[in-house]
This record gives C-alpha cells, structure tokens and sequence, in this order.
C-alpha cells in the first residue's frame, strides 16, 4: 500500500493515485478549485481505489443542492464497488457518504470523527466534520473534535497552517476569541493565502465590533486569494459587513456589485448559484435595506436564482435567505410556496435535517417573510419563541445575526422596548460585543438609554 502525505495508508499500489489524493485533500482543505481534478486523475491512475470515489460524492453531496446527488449516489456506488482491500479509515469515508446522502447527517459526523480519533492529522476528515457540523449548528462539536487532534500536531507537519486556521475557526464559534485569534493569525502568517485562517479572525474581529481592525484586516489579504474558490466572495460579504456596521454603505454596496455578484468572475460563470453565495449576497442586501439603503433592482437575479431551489430542504440557513429573495423582488407566491413545501418537510419527519427545520428553519423563514410585508408584530411572535433556536439553523453567529436584526429592527418600529431589552440582554450570551456601536442596532439600542 501507498501512503499520503500524512503518512496514512491508502488501499493502492499506484503512487501516481496516491500523489493525486493528496493533492485533492491539500486543495479541498486550502479552498482550492481544482479539487475534482486531482480526484479524477487519482481514479485515472488506479481505478480501484475508492476513496476518491467516496471523497468526489461527498463534495458534491456539500454543495447542498440535490440536482447533484445522483452524481454523489453514483460515486458511492463505485467506492463500494472498488478493490476490497479498503483500510478502515476508506470504509469510514465510505460510510459517510452512504449516511450523508439518506440523510443521516450526524451519523456521518461520527465516522469522521472515528477516523480523527485514530488519525488526527487526517484534515480530510477534520474539516468535513467542521463543514457538516457548522451547517446544523453543534459548533460545540465542532470545537471538540479539533481540540481533541491539536495535541498531535506541530509546525513539522505538512499543512500545519490549515489545522490552525480549522482550530481557530472551531474556537471563536464558542467565543474563546482570544486564543481563536491568535490561532488564525498564526494560521495566515504561516501561508497569507489561508482563506480559513482570514475568516477566522475575520469573525472575531465582527463579533467583537472591530470595525476599522476588519477592514484593515481584510484589505490587507485580499491580495492573497487569487487561486480560491468560491470562499474569497464569503471573505468579500465580511469586508462588506465591516463597512455596512460602520455606517459606510456605499462602500459596502461597491463590494457587492464587484466582488459578491460580478457575473463576469470566473467563479460565478461556473457556479452561479452556489448557496453560500446566495446566502452572502440576500444577507449584505437586506442588512443595508434595513439601514435605509435603496438596493434597487438587485433583487430580481437573486430571486430568479432562488426559485429553482424550492422545495430543497438540504440547508435551513439557505431556505430562510431565499424566502427573502423572493418575496424582496415581489415572488410573494413563491415565498409561500417555500414556507409551505417547509412545513411539508417537516411533516415528514425523516433525517437530521427535519428537527432543524421545525426549530429554526421554518420560524426563520415565517419570521423573514412577515418582515418583508411589515408585519412586525407576527415578526415578535415568531422569532421571540423561537430565538433560542436558531442555532439549529446552522451558520455561524454573525451570519444569524441577521434574523436578530430582524427582530430588533420589528421590536423598534412597534415602540416594544420590553422585547428590545430581551434580545439585547441575548446577545451577550452569543458574545456579540459593542451592541451601541453597530448601525444595524445604534438606533434601537439609543431609543432604550
């Protein structure tokens, strides 16, 4: 048998397969594009190997789109029809997408954590646990799953500056923001192309309303990104959230028409409707709405993108930004039809994902769209019930923060201050700092002092 660059045991004698599957996982984990690529000319190489197979269904099963999951069931079918001689380690990955694509996200989760136990420098798997981990919400998880491997690890270890950035990023999801900076600094010092390691203080420094430091931080790497995916426009929305708390909207709505929603990019031509993206761009969008901003027309291409994606319920954080989308651009029927087919998805009870939705997802989704019509009291109703939930949604706490937002923005123009001082005194528990110095909440915070 082979090995990768970790020293892990691959079921192949072809070291031309083994080269490539080292290349894919050192690409997947630095935010790469040519992921596919590299797994593709390991199966060349050797196509009895399953591990590339089972990695290329679970990538594609993460794009949280199930036009793409006959195409993932298809490389779980050629990882288990591959050599038997699979190490324990394939098999779990095997596994993993067998669970994944019925559902059975946690399920998953345990396999990669199975295989981080006994090979804690696997990144493969730690950074897919991460992945799977941050969309439902279990950032506790998350963070004990990489602190649980970083004993085993040190500078002499290839790809040591990408643990550190996962490290960081599993740490300032449970406001251990200290030392989640000083990590994801060392992460970008070690490879300033580390666009996990930037996120990662990039986080800390919004949740802590650093908002000149952001700004700073971001610009400064931005040089950098030049070969990621689809990551940089995510490391753009920061850029542009720094801008839109500080107040300097115009700044924040430049990034979005040249950085977030530029058709010409590259990476838009080739995915653009990427969820992450849509995400990105609905939430900058709606921000600066409820600041007063006039968006304009930039509505309609979102709206347009979010309509085939009714009725996909792989991602509660992604079905709440679309019912925005499309209720913004006047799809009211659409809108419902979205929250409808949620509720049909909840009904049904099956797989991880459902108990999301009827916590969060659909709450979320209910409470967007009442705003959006400016119902404000159905608004309160919804989220206050509901806001200590909304975890389950997925995403990160200042991604969510936009339903808080909301929520405050419907609580103000109802004259409610008892709500307000509710959900001011929550965001001390979820660690958002410098509340009065945020324009998305100066005027409500001032309205009670």
């Amino acid at each position: 048998m082979r090995k990768d660059i970790w020293g892990y045991q691959l079921s192949t004698e072809s070291s031309d397969a083994a080269q490539s599957i080292s290349t894919a996982t050192s690409s997947f984990i630095t935010w790469r594009t040519d992921t596919m690529a590299h797994l593709d000319a390991a199966i060349s190489a050797d196509p009895g190997i399953g591990l590339p197979h089972a990695i290329k269904g679970l990538l594609l099963f993460g794009m949280r789109n199930p036009d793409h999951y006959p195409a993932a069931r298809a490389a779980l079918a050629a990882a288990k029809n591959s050599q038997p001689a699979r190490t324990d380690r394939e098999k779990h990955y095997v596994a993993a997408l067998e669970a994944s694509l019925a559902g059975r996200i946690t399920e998953a989760v345990t396999h990669y954590e199975a295989i981080a136990a006994e090979s804690p420098l696997d990144l493969l798997a730690l950074r897919l646990s991460q992945f799977e981990l941050f969309w439902i919400g279990e950032v506790g998880w998350m963070r004990d799953i990489s602190e649980r491997a970083a004993a085993h690890w040190s500078e002499a270890i290839p790809s040591y500056s990408a643990f550190l950035a996962l490290r960081s990023f599993g740490l300032e999801e449970n406001g251990h923001y200290e030392s989640a900076e000083a990590f994801g600094k060392e992460s970008v010092a070690r490879d300033p192309g580390d666009c996990w390691g930037a996120h990662a203080v990039a986080h800390v420094l919004i949740m802590q309303g650093r908002l000149d430091e952001g700004v700073q931080w971001i610009e400064g790497l931005t040089g950098n990104w030049e070969s990621a995916n689809h990551i940089v426009h995510h490391l753009w929305w920061h850029l542009a959230l720094f801008y839109a708390e500080s107040g300097d909207y115009p700044s924040a709505l430049q990034i979005y028409d040249e950085r977030l929603r530029n058709l010409e990019s590259p990476l838009m031509k080739a995915i653009p409707d990427l969820y992450i993206d849509l995400q990105n761009d609905i939430s900058i969008l709606r921000r600066l709405e409820l600041r007063g901003v006039d968006v304009g027309d930039r509505w309609q291409p979102l709206a347009d993108l979010a309509r085939p994606r009714i009725g996909n319920h792989a991602s509660p954080f992604t079905s709440a930004h679309s019912v925005i989308a499309l209720s913004r651009a006047g799809y009211d029927d659409d809108a419902l039809e979205t929250i409808q087919r949620i509720r049909d998805y909840v009904s049904s009870g099956e797989g991880t994902l459902t108990a999301r939705y009827s916590a969060a997802g659909l709450p979320a989704s209910e409470a967007a769209y009442a705003h959006c019509r400016g119902e404000f009291g159905r608004v309160i109703d919804l989220i206050m019930p509901a806001r200590r939930n909304l975890w389950q949604m997925g995403g990160s706490h200042a991604q969510r923060d936009l339903f808080f937002q909301l929520a405050v923005d419907a609580a103000f123009k109802s004259e409610r201050p008892d709500v307000l001082r509710l959900l001011f005194g929550d965001f001390q528990g979820f660690g958002l700092e410098h509340i009065a110095e945020r324009s998305s909440y100066a005027d409500a915070f001032a309205s009670l002092h």
